[in-house]
């Protein structure tokens, strides 16, 4: 692809945008973060995974990148959320980074929240650089910038008036300091020498000090002054934000003014992410509700790390979508397999939209395999997995699918892998989300009042079924469910009452998946038990 060239998929196009605003640049820096003040739910990972994308788009163009995550552990604690005892309240003021881990597993509260979202991004295929901005500051990284900043109020306060309904005071500055006795945020600066020193008085401490903020660690600017502050420092080239960044007046908005007026440098190229909502889950998006949010190892339950990327990949930024646990599941899945057999088969005859689906599968896949994946549609996994003993899907799970057609007869160690975990999501999600149609408990102990009201005809049929699974080894569904039809036409059945009979007898119900394949995937022999239970 030249210079000149519009690219089709929406990554693409913002690191074609990227690539065009800071063409002199060596290496791209591509920026995201998230003050770490609770749990990272998944609303959250819209924002590191929109940045991969850039990312990965940036690589394609053979670019140099360089993709940050900075952990926000100098913000404030600001207050106690759910499931943190309450006591935590004699913390609120001090940084993130010096509060008590509540679940005394990691050195602090920040660290606690960051070390999670680290272990659940590990698979996700993202060469993410983290940082500690609480580190970056006590090690006075900023002390210039903050200068700059101190030095530059007056327009500052004029920007950020702007948009206030309460403008900023003559005399405002733009740095919150820690007390260098108390730890905590309930300070107000009196003085200031246009230097590096400062004085403030403490309400906590209820006295005046002095510090010097290039020899001491305890400041740090507001948010709003804070961002584009290290878009400079970092030399962002892109950055995405949520829409309450985007909003007319928003710290994107001040940001893009402070980094041009005193920083004099550009804005990053930014990208608006919209909201994500769970469908189908009783679990929150929200960082500060505890354990009840729905965060990305929620999701790896039953969607795998391309399956995950594949949701976002074909899912523009600024569309709100739902992130679906219910039946829809079975649909998502099924539309990627129909893609990535489109990417290794001929593909669709509208040739820019297999471009399209071609970028949409490389994104989530990140290192496309030579060869076409296993796959098994996901709703069949499902019946498979609840209908076979999980310590013998490696075997007979398999031979199953072997036996119905969904496997060949020589499988890789890989493609066996890659069929398991498509076994394991699909019964995390039939057993914890699927509407009860798409569960199914196997009656290896038949009760009884199943049974107590059948009709002659129903158990003779039931007993024919038996006699035929005794007799003979079936191969496949194809060559059963003929046999299963000539023992429906050799009964005094209808074709319904039949199926209906069999059904209540395995499963309790009167429905069920193709009952060729429940019976392979219970197996012929554990069949006939159950049928055996069938007393005339």
């Amino acid at each position: 692809m030249t210079d000149q060239e519009q690219p089709l998929f929406w990554s693409d196009q913002l690191a074609f945008g990227v690539k065009r605003k800071f063409d002199d640049r060596d290496t791209y820096v591509c920026a995201s973060g998230i003050s770490p003040s609770g749990f990272v739910h998944i609303g959250n990972f819209r924002e590191i995974i929109t940045t991969d994308f850039v990312v990965k788009s940036l690589k394609h163009y053979d670019e140099d990148t360089r993709f940050i995550y900075s952990w926000d552990d100098y913000d404030r604690f600001r207050k106690v959320p759910e499931n943190v005892p309450e006591e935590f309240e004699k913390y609120i003021g001090l940084p993130l980074s010096e509060v008590p881990d509540p679940e005394g597993c990691h050195g602090s509260y920040a660290e606690h929240f960051e070390k999670k979202l680290e272990d659940e991004l590990d698979d996700m295929h993202m060469d993410i650089e983290f940082i500690r901005q609480s580190e970056m500051f006590q090690d006075g990284e900023y002390a210039d910038l903050i200068k700059k900043a101190m030095n530059s109020r007056d327009t500052i306060r004029r920007i950020l008036n702007q948009y206030r309904q309460e403008p900023r005071p003559e005399g405002w500055y733009p740095l919150q300091i820690y007390c260098v006795e108390c730890g905590k945020d309930f300070t107000e600066i009196k003085a200031y020498d246009g230097e590096y020193t400062v004085e403030y008085y403490c309400e906590e401490c209820g006295k005046e000090f002095e510090i010097n903020f290039k020899e001491n660690d305890s400041v740090k600017p507001p948010w709003r002054v804070d961002w584009p502050m290290r878009w400079f420092y970092e030399n962002v080239s892109f950055e995405p934000g949520g829409k309450d960044h985007s909003a007319a007046g928003s710290s994107r908005d001040t940001g893009k003014e402070i980094v041009e007026e005193v920083y004099g440098a550009e804005a990053p190229v930014y990208q608006m992410y919209d909201f994500v909502r769970p469908k189908g889950s009783d679990k929150k998006i929200s960082s500060s509700s505890g354990e009840n949010t729905l965060r990305l190892k929620d999701m790896k339950e039953v969607y795998s790390p391309e399956m995950i990327r594949f949701l976002f990949s074909q899912t523009k930024p600024k569309t709100v979508f739902n992130l679906a646990f219910d039946e829809e599941i079975i649909q998502i899945y099924d539309r990627f397999d129909r893609i990535e057999q489109n990417y290794y088969g001929e593909g669709l005859d509208n040739e820019k939209k297999q471009r399209h689906q071609e970028r949409v599968y490389e994104l989530a896949m990140v290192k496309v395999p030579q060869e076409k994946p296993l796959r098994v549609p996901f709703k069949h996994a499902s019946l498979i997995a609840q209908t076979v003993p999980e310590d013998e899907w490696s075997e007979k799970g398999l031979q199953v699918l072997q036996k119905t057609g969904h496997l060949p007869e020589e499988i890789s160690e890989d493609g066996k892998q890659q069929v398991l975990d498509r076994m394991r999501r699909a019964k995390n999600w039939a057993r914890e989300y699927a509407p009860e149609d798409y569960r199914f408990e196997i009656n290896y102990e038949l009760p009884q009042e199943i049974v107590e009201n059948f009709s002659d005809n129903q158990v003779k049929a039931l007993q024919l079924l038996k006699e035929l699974l005794e007799e003979e080894e079936f191969n496949g569904s194809e060559e059963l469910d003929g046999e299963i039809f000539a023992v429906k036409d050799d009964s005094e059945l209808g074709t319904v009452k039949f199926f209906d009979t069999a059904y209540q007898v395995l499963l309790s119900r009167e429905q069920g998946p193709r009952l060729s394949t429940l019976i392979l995937s219970i197996g012929q022999s554990e069949t006939v038990k159950i049928l055996e239970q069938v007393k005339q």
